[in-house]
């Protein structure tokens, strides 16, 4: 990490900081990673356990486990009479340009990369009849960014130092229901509660001067919205799939404090501030079909379209500039299952594979994602084990993020 600034002219910066309004922080229009966007990409509809992951993200027809109650909630009818899961992921992505980080504060030669471990899925579903009934819980977004840090070293000594610490998840809540209404029809809906937090913190210290400069942001999310779908059996190998989510707002209870303090002159600012922000998130609808060749071969395809153009941020009474685009998102997967019998028992290994183009909403610049999906699963008897992996990379900022998924899912069906 190399520094464009010197110190005095950085403590300048903060300064102007602490004495203009909130409202003159962060101007820069960043793309791909604004301080609110999700970790990798800005599209997220339903859930990627790893059946679904490893098919190219593809979900809208496929009965693969509970989480199908995140994209299509019709699905849940098609599971047997009781189905538990429980997923696990590793997400890792490459950064370049964000918060303070090659905007004219700090500057990188490099992207920067970041990673983390979570357990992100646990739901289970129940058939009653001519009702299928869901509850779960997935994270669903990360905010996090990679903790960035400089360190200026005056005759082997640390005369100054930057870090810069962002983390937050969104959480989802899930209840579903689905309904049969005719032979080859299914229906379903899902109610759906987020709950989250942000937490980014900025420091700035003169070691040898004992002077410290801080701004914290602290912000709590929530709000609700409503998914749905159907699921239609056009013949014995091909089924369609039609699905939505409402459009909503994520509402934030947001917290700031910018702090000068030099103890050796006595001096201790604080400026704090509160706000009601809010976050309007797009319609989204989308379509899929799969076709069964044979009890071994099957391939599907979703697509989902965002209505990101009516995006729109208020962030500490101000309207924040968000200039994006309606994008569409493809997927397309294909899933060949083999088995093997031992010890008078039969397993199945299901193969997968697949892509998808998930092309970002901002418009300047045009940047969008290219993935490409794999995975392998051990089904014995009512136990699933399944693993998957996304690898994909972008193109149209000019500085190639990266990007990498792997998940691991665990299901009982009865």
């Amino acid at each position: 990490m190399k520094k464009r600034q010197c110190p005095l002219l950085l403590s300048f910066f903060f300064w102007i900081l602490i004495f203009l309004p909130r409202s003159s922080w962060s101007q820069l229009v960043l793309g791909q990673y604004e301080d609110e966007a999700p970790f990798r990409t800005w599209n997220s509809f339903g859930f990627a356990t790893a059946p679904s992951l490893g098919f190219g993200d593809v979900h809208f027809t496929l009965a693969l486990d509970s989480s199908a109650s995140l994209s299509n909630p019709a699905l849940l009818f098609l599971l047997p009479k009781l189905a538990f899961t429980l997923n696990s992921s590793f997400n890792s992505a490459s950064f370049f340009k964000y918060s303070l980080v090659n905007t004219g504060v700090l500057s990188t030669e490099k992207n920067l990369s970041h990673g983390f471990y979570a357990l992100d899925f646990g739901g289970f579903s129940v058939r009653l009849k001519n009702w299928a009934f869901s509850l779960s819980l997935a994270l669903v977004e990360t905010y996090d960014r990679p903790k960035t840090k400089y360190e200026y070293y005056f005759k082997s000594n640390l005369s100054y130092f930057i870090n810069l610490i962002q983390r937050g998840v969104l959480k989802n809540m899930n209840f579903s229901l689905s309904r049969k209404v005719f032979r080859r029809l299914f229906v379903g809906l899902g109610f759906n509660f987020i709950y989250g937090d942000l937490k980014r913190d900025v420091t700035e210290k003169w070691v040898d001067e004992n002077i410290t400069i801080s701004d914290s942001i602290i912000q709590k999310f929530k709000g609700f919205f409503l998914n749905g779908g159907l699921w239609l059996e056009l013949s014995d190998k091909l089924a369609a799939a039609a699905v939505f989510r409402t459009s909503f707002t994520k509402k934030s209870e947001s917290q700031s404090l910018l702090r000068f303090s030099s103890p050796s002159g006595g001096t201790d600012i604080k400026i704090e501030a509160s706000s009601e922000d809010e976050y309007k998130q797009p319609f989204v609808i989308g379509i899929g079909a799969s076709y069964t060749y044979s009890h071994e071969l099957r391939v599907a395809s979703d697509l989902a379209y965002y209505n990101w153009s009516k995006y729109e941020v208020s962030y500490f009474e101000e309207t924040k500039e968000r200039n994006f685009k309606d994008v569409v998102k493809i997927g397309v997967g294909v899933e060949y299952l083999s088995s093997i019998s031992l010890f008078n028992q039969k397993f199945n290994f299901p193969f997968r594979m697949g892509i998808s183009y998930d092309p970002q909403p901002m418009k300047v610049p045009n940047s969008s994602y290219f993935y490409y999906s794999f995975g392998i699963g051990l089904h014995w008897n009512k136990l699933l084990l399944d693993a998957g992996t996304l690898i994909g990379k972008e193109s149209g900022s000019g500085n190639s993020l990266a990007a990498r998924k792997v998940v691991l899912s665990l299901s009982f069906q009865l």
